[in-house]
């Protein structure tokens, strides 16, 4: 079995603009808006982490887009 204690680097798009006073559930992590009202959520974390922030977006009733995993910061992925 695999490992999944170990960080990387996710992008989780969400199918809604999020205004300032739900952007504190996020605190830490890097937060921006698309053109296309839809909100980017980037951060470093390992598993337990990620599904924090899966409860996080399930307890604000919003759809997820994608879930995008990262080797690294610059968003290059381990196959690339």
């Amino acid at each position: 079995m695999k490992s999944t204690n170990r960080s990387a680097h996710y992008q989780i798009r969400i199918d809604v603009k999020l205004d300032e006073r739900w952007l504190r559930w996020f605190e830490g992590l890097e937060v921006t808006s698309s053109a296309d009202n839809q909100t980017i959520i980037c951060g470093e974390f390992d598993q337990s982490a990620l599904h924090g922030i899966f409860n996080r977006i399930r307890d604000l009733g919003v759809p997820i887009i994608s879930v995008q995993r990262h080797s690294n910061r610059n968003g290059s992925s381990p196959r690339s």
